[in-house]
């Protein structure tokens, strides 16, 4: 049985690394949609143009829509944070450009998917019984 309820719109802090957090929105069918659409997008353009050619395509290809599904929902979901610092020690805006910087660090990336984005896709495959 689906069991229908309001979808949630609290925001919540994640813990991605020691002094560093997130506050982010719930991720929204709107939000997923887009993330897909650019995953749909990195495969693409690394698609081939028959079987004979799927050796010269990317092997990878998954592995970069998977990464650009995080960033997208990372980019609509990151509404603050604490602990993330320019250059200079002088703390970040959220931007997109600093989300991607963020994301460029490996342990930060890999929280963001594990707290943010698995749950929620998660819930996804759950017969929400």
């Amino acid at each position: 049985m689906l069991k229908l309820k309001p979808a949630a719109t609290d925001l919540t802090w994640l813990d991605l690394l020691p002094g560093v957090r997130v506050r982010v929105k719930p991720i929204s069918v709107a939000m997923v949609l887009i993330g897909r659409d650019e995953a749909g997008k990195v495969f693409m353009e690394n698609r081939v143009a028959s079987e004979a050619d799927a050796d010269a395509g990317n092997p990878n290809v998954g592995t970069h829509a998977g990464i650009a599904l995080v960033r997208s929902l990372a980019h609509a979901g990151i509404v603050e944070w604490e602990g993330v610092g320019d250059a200079n020690g002088n703390l970040a805006p959220v931007t997109p450009e600093n989300v991607d910087l963020l994301l460029d660090e490996w342990r930060a990336y890999d929280a963001v998917d594990r707290l943010y984005v698995g749950p929620a896709l998660d819930r996804g495959a759950e017969k929400n019984a």
